[in-house]
């Protein structure tokens, strides 16, 4: 059981990490493959989408279970303290080790990622920065500041609205780019709000009695796996209907499919009813899932900082040998992954006497597709 500051106590679900094993893995096909037939998936959106949708779930739930037990004063002091401590030290050692090693824009850039301003300037510059991954953690960052106010200060009366509010406005934003504007804005925060609404509307059903209703149709195991074929007909690279209705499937229908099969999918694993996602409890993905942290933040700087400082690295860019590159790339981000979990995050930690992952937001990988020079 992980000890929330309430008090109170929300279990530890190990399906929960290997769900975060899967979603790290997908963010990892999408930036250390230039193939175009597995990016065509969108390997890195399904990702990222997972993990708003966890995230969303799990704070939404830490901040009801921790709301009206202090002040909002002491509330907010404990809440971002503790996001900082578990997300902070393993991002800015990474900035720090990319401006050191010259990589990434970083020497330059480094203070728009520290301030959390990755996706901003992604959307504002319309390009992807070497760093381009942050804009994930920006969202999230700027998500926390939106929804402590929401969840623990509102009027509590006003969250259901506020969730559904923020359900309609994503996909309302997003169809901006449907008529003509950049695509970057996806990065953006109210692009996303469906994802993160989504998860947060499910923690609200899960313990609201009046939206039981609501929690069972979560629970729908046929509903879920309508909607995985679904998430799988509206990726699939060979499906491409007509210009205008491709952006709309690609903008609209595709993300909100691959919301609601996540938050599906997270509430049957929370669930634990039946045998058919234990798998997800195998110890190997279970420990991706809880270095998955690290696997994201470093995991981008590696092919870069390869091809700065170890030139040999080419010899790997041609025929077969491009798979050895792979390899080598995904060997260095497990070992920093594994470092960072090991000597920076686990002792964070324990020192605040929380143990391992529940309650940590998932953050994580690239949306759109990006041309090979960009990834």
């Amino acid at each position: 059981m992980t000890e929330i500051a309430s008090g109170r106590s929300m279990p530890y679900y190990a399906r929960l990490d290997g769900l975060r094993a899967i979603a790290v893995m997908a963010v990892f096909a999408e930036h250390f493959t230039y193939s175009e037939l597995i990016r065509g998936w969108n390997p890195g959106m399904i990702g990222v989408r997972t993990f708003f949708v966890l995230s969303g779930f799990l704070i939404t739930t830490i901040l009801l279970n921790q709301r009206g037990t202090a002040s909002g004063l002491d509330l907010a002091k404990r809440f971002f303290t503790r996001r900082f401590v578990r997300l902070s030290p393993p991002f800015y050692i990474a900035i720090a080790l990319a401006a050191l090693l010259g990589i990434s824009g970083m020497p330059s850039d480094w203070w728009i990622h520290a301030l959390y301003l990755s996706n901003i300037h992604v959307a504002l510059t319309e390009q992807w920065s070497g760093a381009g991954h942050f804009w994930t953690l920006a969202v999230e960052e700027q998500f926390y500041l939106l929804w402590f106010p929401a969840v623990v200060l509102a009027p509590r009366r006003w969250l259901l609205p506020i969730i559904i509010g923020g359900l309609i406005m994503a996909p309302a934003f997003r169809m901006l780019i449907v008529f003509g504007a950049s695509g970057f804005i996806d990065v953006l925060l109210p692009s996303q709000l469906d994802s993160l609404g989504i998860g947060g509307l499910m923690a609200v059903a899960f313990r609201t009695p009046a939206l039981r209703w609501l929690d069972r149709i979560f629970l729908n195991r046929r509903l879920l796996y309508i909607c995985l074929g679904l998430v799988f007909v509206l990726s699939a690279p060979w499906y491409r209907p007509g210009l205008l209705s491709h952006a709309i499937l690609g903008w609209i229908a595709l993300p909100a499919a691959v919301s609601l099969a996540a938050a599906l999918l997270i509430r049957q694993c929370v669930a634990a009813e039946g045998q058919t996602l234990n798998w997800l409890q195998h110890p190997v993905l279970v420990h991706v899932g809880k270095i998955s942290y690290g696997l994201y933040v470093f995991h981008y700087f590696v092919p870069p900082a390869l091809y700065e400082h170890v030139p040999a690295i080419m010899v790997l860019t041609e025929g077969p040998l491009k798979i050895v590159r792979t390899l080598v790339w995904i060997i260095i981000s497990f070992i920093l992954a594994e470092i960072s979990w090991r000597l920076i995050e686990q002792p964070l930690m324990r020192r605040r006497r929380q143990p391992t992952l529940t309650g940590e937001p998932l953050l994580t990988p690239q949306p759109m597709r990006r041309d090979a020079e960009g990834s």
